[in-house]
């Protein structure tokens, strides 16, 4: 992952994913699943980057507290 770290896409990612998991709690495990195998395998083609990811990842560790 030879990529610095975008704030500004971490950001992007946590806010986009606390509307998902908002809007679609149902769908809540699998879309975490995706995003645990994104930042695992560096699968960033055709996405905002690794950055994006890892905030989404953010999002969701806080949102699960937040919903438990």
């Amino acid at each position: 992952m030879n990529e610095t770290f975008d704030y500004d896409k971490f950001e992007q990612g946590r806010h986009e994913a606390r509307a998902f998991f908002h809007n679609h709690s149902e769908q809540r495990e699998e879309k975490l699943e995706e995003i645990k195998r994104r930042i695992e395998n560096c699968d960033f083609k055709h996405t905002p980057g690794a950055s994006y990811w890892i905030g989404c990842l953010s999002e969701a560790d806080f949102s699960l507290g937040v919903m438990a």
